[in-house]
């Protein structure tokens, strides 16, 4: 019934302008009719150019264009959150929503279909105003998409355009930046260039490869600007459970991003070797078998390794025999039998046969062999070209480099035994990069294919010389955790964090919620009435995200609910919402 008595009321008014008007025109037209009988060039049959009747009249509607107030599209001249006066008047013309404190004329919570004269106007003056560009890419060209704002007015990109601005006294300064482009204190706030980008889909930047483990980069434009999350009232808002923290002040964290692999600790790795040229007849073990020192890991032969027992066993021999000698020289000596020159030739002889016999011994164990192989070799003279190759340590066999039936030469490698408790990072620095990095630094590392699982190690070593094909260095981190669970040969990105004296605004990340074209929390403006806010983040320590623009410290966002606020958000697509958002007639 309200809405028919103001539709009447609007019918009104704009009959009595008509007749107002009609009654000037008359006027005119008796004055121009006076004017033409002593002119004599009407009497010669000139006649004036009509006006067409539908024409609107150019200052009329420039002045009601300028009569609005973007941030609450309304009229300026009735906007109650502009200017709180107007209220009362309100209220006594019974024009009023208390659910949504403002007037139910404007309450499009109530009534979805409010449009006012000024919108059509600013809409046709918009299009006549890109009716004159020919190509609307110019337009969309001049617009600076990281800071939401055309590219000639960007005091950002072009700082000394500030003393203009601050000339003609448009300046926030709680935010530095024009007024007329402080979307924090004026989230209304929009420009031709928007619409057309929206409208057209012209890309005003080149696409770049923007490598980011956790944060999609947010769209220029997308519904998200100048939405609204409006309760019925705040007694519907507190019944959601919704939960609101400030955003905390502190100090940026640069981080380093670069690409990273897991190597095995080079200093817990052991290479299976042998001092004889071999081949492998038999593989007792497979990659990733843990072993244990001595463990037999393969069969190999060699057709050395025969004159190595053979030469041995002669060692052997001659060493027993030079030792019986010895001995029956001692007794006669002791009976005053022989001279001590006979005896200590003797001892000498015996001498030399055991350092053959130790030096035989040593040619064994180095090939391969262990005390265990050459006791059996003397207890049963086994001259045979094979052996079994065996670990050298406790570990996992992490490669078997040897092929079966494949003779390597000595000194090849056969295997590496590895630790897989002891695991290195290397990460790849550009030079820039490498400058800012020191040993002792915490480094995390993200494997391409655990998501966002990160594992810590501290850094260990930085390279003093680049590659000279990719000018990268080497930046190497020891993995802190012994019971991660990575593996060599994994790759993924390695993140180097350090901190500035620049600060940032850190909230919960439970706040921080992607709708689908950006990253937004949702900040509280009144009991009833949350605003979403695009955010640039960065990660940071423990439970919080670093916010480096779009929040304020100090400026309260919905943490327990946020998802909830999303949805509502978004319910246009996924269907009603369940925010309880209940209007009232």
């Amino acid at each position: 019934m309200l809405r028919h008595v103001i539709v009447l009321l609007i019918i009104c008014l704009l009959a009595l302008v008509l007749v107002l008007a009609g009654c000037g025109e008359s006027e005119m037209q008796t004055a121009d009719a006076h004017a033409g009988q002593h002119d004599p060039t009407a009497q010669q049959g000139e006649t004036a150019t009509p006006v067409a009747e539908n024409e609107p009249d150019e200052r009329h509607s420039s002045t009601l264009g300028t009569d609005w107030c973007a941030p609450h599209e309304v009229p300026e001249s009735e906007c109650t959150k502009c200017n709180p006066s107007l209220i009362a008047d309100f209220k006594a013309a019974n024009d009023w929503c208390a659910g949504h404190d403002l007037p139910e004329s404007h309450c499009r919570l109530c009534n979805p279909g409010i449009s006012f004269p000024q919108e059509e106007i600013i809409a046709r003056q918009n299009e006549n105003t890109a009716g004159h560009v020919s190509d609307k890419s110019t337009i969309a060209a001049d617009w600076c998409a990281p800071h939401r704002v055309p590219e000639s007015e960007c005091t950002k990109c072009n700082p000394s355009l500030i003393t203009d601005f601050k000339a003609a006294n448009d300046w926030c300064a709680g935010h530095d930046l024009p007024e007329s482009h402080c979307r924090l204190c004026n989230p209304g706030i929009s420009f031709p260039q928007e619409e057309i980008i929206a409208r057209e889909g012209i890309k005003t930047v080149e696409e770049e490869i923007d490598i980011s483990l956790n944060f999609r980069p947010n769209a220029d434009i997308c519904a998200t600007d100048g939405a609204l999350i409006q309760f019925a009232s705040a007694t519907t808002a507190a019944r959601t459970g919704l939960s609101v923290r400030p955003a905390v002040e502190g100090q940026l964290e640069h981080a380093l991003d670069a690409p990273a692999e897991v190597v095995f600790d080079e200093t817990a790795a052991t290479v299976v070797t042998t001092t004889v040229p071999a081949l492998v007849s038999r593989w007792l073990v497979s990659p990733g078998d843990a072993v244990q020192k001595g463990d037999i890991m393969a069969i190999v032969q060699s057709p050395d390794i025969a004159k190595l027992r053979s030469d041995f066993l002669a060692a052997h021999a001659e060493h027993e025999v030079q030792r019986k000698e010895l001995k029956r020289h001692r007794e006669l000596l002791d009976g005053n039998m022989i001279s001590a020159a006979d005896f200590e030739r003797q001892d000498a002889l015996t001498e030399r046969a055991r350092s053959a016999l130790v030096s035989a011994r040593g040619l064994l164990l180095s090939a391969g062999l262990n005390n265990g192989d050459i006791d059996e070799i003397i207890e049963h003279g086994t001259l045979s070209n094979q052996f079994a190759l065996r670990a050298t340590t406790d570990g996992m066999l992490v490669e078997r480099t040897a092929k079966i039936g494949e003779l390597l030469g000595a000194g090849r490698a056969f295997a590496t035994i590895a630790d897989p408790s002891s695991m290195w990072i290397e990460a790849r620095l550009t030079e820039e990069q490498l400058r800012r990095v020191s040993v002792g630094q915490t480094l995390t590392f993200n494997s391409d294919g655990r998501g966002l699982t990160r594992v810590g190690a501290e850094v260990i070593w930085t390279s003093r010389f680049l590659d000279p094909h990719t000018r990268t260095g080497t930046v190497r981190a020891r993995v802190l955790d012994p019971n991660n669970n990575l593996r060599a040969g994994e790759f993924g990105r390695a993140r180097i964090a350090g901190t500035t004296n620049e600060a940032v605004s850190l909230v919960p990340k439970d706040a921080v919620q992607w709708e689908g074209c950006c990253n937004v929390v949702f900040v509280k403006e009144a009991a009833d009435r949350y605003r979403p806010r695009k955010v640039q983040l960065l990660d940071g320590d423990g439970p919080f995200y670093q916010v480096t623009s779009g929040l304020r410290p100090g400026e309260e966002v919905v943490v327990d609910g946020a998802f909830l606020l999303k949805t509502e958000l978004k319910k246009s697509s996924i269907g009603a919402g369940c925010c309880g958002l209940e209007p009232t007639s």
